[in-house]
C-alpha cells in the first residue's frame, strides 16, 4: 500500500479487503522510506513532506476498516551501509544494528496502541532479502535481538515476529 500514491486508493483496496472477510494484513514499512536521507531525518525532501504521512494514513484507514496490521520493518536506507547501495547491497543489513533499533524505537513508539504486531526482516535466509550476502543466521538473530529490545522499550504489549524464512 505505501506504493500507492493516492489515498482515496488505499482506502478502496482496505475497504475491499474486509468487505472479502480479512482481517489482518502484513504492510511493509520500509526503513529506506521514512528515515530516507540520514540518521534522524524522517522528511521526504522528494514531496517535502514528512515520511511518515503515508504511513498514518495506512494505520488510520485500516483502523476504519477494522484491519489489524502486522507491520514488517526492513529495507535499510543507503546512509546505513558503508557500501551504502552498492550492487549487491540495496537489500543488506546496516552496519550498525543499534541504527536499525532507533528506526524500530521510531515506529513501535509512533504507533503504539495501533499497531501490536511487527516481524522483523524478511527471509533473511535468502540472497535477495540479506544484501546478496550468504545468510548469517547468527547476524539476523543479533538484528533481531537489538530490534526487540527496542521495541519492547517503545511498548511493552508490542509482538514481535521474526522473519519467514523462505524455501
Amino acid at each position: 500500500l505505501e506504493q500507492e500514491a493516492e489515498v482515496a486508493k488505499v482506502d478502496r483496496s482496505l475497504r475491499m479487503i474486509a468487505q472479502a472477510g480479512f482481517r489482518w494484513i502484513r504492510q511493509q514499512f520500509p526503513w529506506e522510506d521514512i528515515e530516507i536521507a540520514g540518521k534522524g531525518d524522517y522528511w521526504d525532501h522528494r514531496w517535502n513532506r514528512s515520511a511518515w504521512t503515508k504511513y498514518d494514513d495506512i494505520v488510520e484507514l485500516a483502523k476504519k476498516h477494522g484491519l489489524q496490521i502486522i507491520a514488517r520493518l526492513d529495507n535499510p536506507p543507503a546512509w546505513s551501509r558503508s557500501v551504502g547501495d552498492a550492487q549487491g547491497w540495496s537489500l543488506g543489513p546496516p552496519d550498525n544494528y543499534e541504527d536499525f533499533g532507533d528506526f524500530v524505537y521510531a515506529v513501535v513508539s509512533r504507533y503504539r496502541g495501533r499497531i501490536r504486531y511487527y516481524q522483523i526482516w524478511n527471509e533473511p535466509n535468502i540472497f535477495p532479502e540479506w544484501g546478496d550476502q550468504p545468510a548469517d543466521p547468527a547476524g539476523y538473530v543479533e538484528l533481531l535481538k537489538v530490534a526487540y529490545r527496542r521495541a519492547k522499550e517503545a511498548d511493552p504489549d508490542c509482538v514481535i515476529l521474526c522473519a519467514s524464512l523462505a524455501q
